[in-house]
């Protein structure tokens, strides 16, 4: 009957040992977890940031093509205006 209490105690202990690592393990791993979250949030905010700046550069390279666009319509205007007429000589 000892023996068996003996080996029930020798179990019990090391199922305590057991739990107490399986928990550590647990708690590193939820804090793992936790850091890697707030990484993940700040690689998100780095993203949005860098997409706002290349829609921006968009607006910016899209506002300069009007532009020469419009400048360039005008300069056409203005040469066609300024042609002088064929002339056929005879």
């Amino acid at each position: 009957m000892d023996d068996h209490l003996n080996q029930l105690q020798f179990e019990h202990a090391k199922l305590m040992a057991e739990f107490d690592t399986a928990h550590r393990s647990l708690s590193e791993l939820c804090a793992q977890v936790s850091e890697l979250e707030e990484e993940v949030e700040k690689q998100k905010l780095v993203i949005s940031e860098t997409a706002e700046g290349k829609r921006e550069a968009i607006r910016q390279l899209c506002f300069s093509i009007e532009h020469y666009r419009s400048g360039y319509q005008q300069l056409r205007q203005l040469l066609q205006g300024h042609r002088r007429p064929l002339v056929m000589a005879t």
